[in-house]
């Protein structure tokens, strides 16, 4: 393969400290789907993911340049079935804040492992290799020919690989970084363990910054910075999955170190841990707990546990989240504070205006908020409450994901998010027409889960009435949009998730919800 230019941008930006760019919200062009809720289940859900990605296997790949690959384009335009060059901005500001992070004008395997993921379910539901095999090759491409000097994969949401250009670019100095993305190495090992190896022997050397206290940075240049809670997590689960393959003892020394890293951060009095502990007091994330500490510090654990049987890890979790149960709930309204100081108590809204502390969800979590990345994943968060109650049987645990349930379903359909945070606009004129393909690919999945785990049918008809509202809402002549108010099938907007979803969907319809579910959809 030719040279690749690599455009190094050497400035260093706070996580989402820059100003939210310029996009354009107001009034927008609403593409016809063609289905009424009540027509979407005239097929069957597999047949909708089934269409989707054909569609992308055939139209979605690096077809411009003059290197074509077949590395997925995470921006296509629905009307054209092509990958634009200079997407508009849209909800770019609300969404991502840096435009870099959509990957436009290319590909980034980090944000298209959902799809990925949902290639290789949709081969197993229907027998069809072809799906894996495009899955294998697609992302074989990543870990063999997109790699930095390190041994990292050029991907995360710094890094996109430019197909115009044939560049692996990116923004504010194109660190590896490691955020709130689950990497789905199972499936990556499949496809290639020699260079999953060197990932995971690369992320050891470069992220975690300090070998005997496991802070770690989520930037992979070796220096002191950002060890957010998300970040850490997925850090110690790759270690605890190299462990499980390679049966190396460092590599679970490894994991414990990063996973005590956060607990003996935590308030011994509430369990509750901040986000970021080397942040300091001053900085809401380094005094405050969040539901990315549910949603993915938590998230990681289990898996960790559950690969490892390593029962600090499993023990670790439930304490945050049993904390999480107890403070975090507000009985009076039925919803779940998005911030609480670690003695406990919740940060009460109105969330703040300008500076980084608007980031901070004070008050009652935003179910449907736009931002993909920050400090509020309330989906996420269910879904781990679902997936503790099958890794440890608890009846907190279970009032806690039933309480999820109750919040999601009174808040549904999503037609408005918190109107006085940084996202307004969004929230004026967006969020009334729907949500991403993400929270409902999400929203299908966990109550799926809830069904299963308490036998309540009224959780898997909920899961359906989700799935007809994504449908009518993001069907566009096979393809599916990442938001109702988008002409693009979009990476970043969790579509990958979406089409997991249909296909476990599709699972539960056709076998009466008799069958073991496929694994969570994160």
């Amino acid at each position: 393969m030719t040279a690749l230019r690599i455009a190094i941008v050497a400035v260093l930006v706070p996580f989402a400290a820059v100003a939210p760019t310029s996009g354009d919200t107001a009034n927008p062009e609403i593409l016809p789907s063609g289905l009424s809720p009540d027509r979407v289940e005239s097929r069957r859900y597999l047949d909708y993911a089934r269409e989707c990605i054909d569609l992308l296997i055939r139209y979605g790949t690096d077809r411009y340049g003059a290197i074509h690959s077949p590395l997925l384009m995470n921006i296509v335009d629905v009307r054209t079935r092509g990958c634009p060059e200079n997407p508009l901005a849209l909800d770019e500001a609300f969404r991502v804040i840096r435009r870099g992070r959509r990957g436009p004008a290319g590909g980034n395997l980090y944000v298209d492992q959902p799809t990925i993921r949902a290639m290789f379910a949709l081969a197993q539901a229907t027998g069809e290799r072809r799906y894996a095999d495009f899955a294998r090759t697609s992302a074989g491409y990543t870990m063999n020919h997109l790699v930095d000097d390190k041994g990292l994969f050029w991907w995360g949401w710094h890094r996109h690989y430019d197909a115009f250009r044939d560049e692996m670019t990116g923004h504010d100095g194109n660190h590896h970084e490691i955020h709130i993305q689950e990497i789905i190495w199972p499936e990556l090992w499949e496809v290639d363990r020699e260079a999953v190896t060197r990932q995971i022997e690369a992320v050891w050397q470069w992220h975690v910054v300090d070998k005997t206290t496991g802070e770690c940075n989520r930037h992979g240049d070796g220096n002191r910075g950002c060890d957010f809670a998300m970040s850490g997590g997925e850090m110690l689960y790759a270690f605890a999955f190299l462990h499980a393959k390679t049966h190396d003892p460092k590599w679970l020394d490894r994991a414990r170190l990063l996973a005590d890293y956060y607990w003996n951060a935590r308030d011994p009095e509430t369990n509750l841990t901040p986000n970021r502990p080397n942040a300091g007091r001053e900085r809401f994330d380094g005094s405050h707990f969040d539901t990315s500490v549910t949603g993915f510090l938590c998230r990681s654990l289990l898996r960790a546990f559950e690969l490892s049987g390593e029962p600090r890890f499993r023990d670790q979790a439930v304490a945050y989240l049993k904390a999480y149960a107890r403070y975090g709930y507000d009985a009076d309204a039925g919803r779940f504070w998005g911030s609480l100081n670690l003695d406990g108590t919740p940060v009460p809204g109105p969330r703040i205006a300008g500076g980084y502390a608007q980031y901070e969800p004070r008050g009652h979590v935003d179910v449907w908020q736009p931002y993909v990345a920050g400090y509020e994943h309330p989906i996420y968060t269910a879904q781990v409450y679902a997936f503790a109650c099958q890794i440890a049987p608890d009846d907190e645990l279970v009032q806690a994901a039933e309480r999820w349930a109750g919040c999601i379903r009174r808040a549904f359909p999503p037609r408005a998010c918190v109107e006085n945070a940084w996202y307004g606009p969004y929230a004026k004129d967006w969020a009334p027409h729907g949500t991403y393909a993400g929270h409902y690919g999400q929203s299908i999945s966990f109550f799926l889960h809830m069904h299963r785990l308490t036998g309540e049918p009224g959780y898997r008809q909920f899961a359906r009435e989700v799935a007809r509202e994504a449908l009518s809402k993001l069907y566009y002549k096979g393809l599916l949009r990442g938001h109702p108010c988008k002409p693009y099938h979009e990476a970043v907007d969790g579509v990958g998730y979406l089409l997991y979803a249909l296909v476990q969907l599709d699972q539960v319809v056709q076998d009466g919800g008799e069958q073991p579910l496929s694994p969570l959809n994160w």
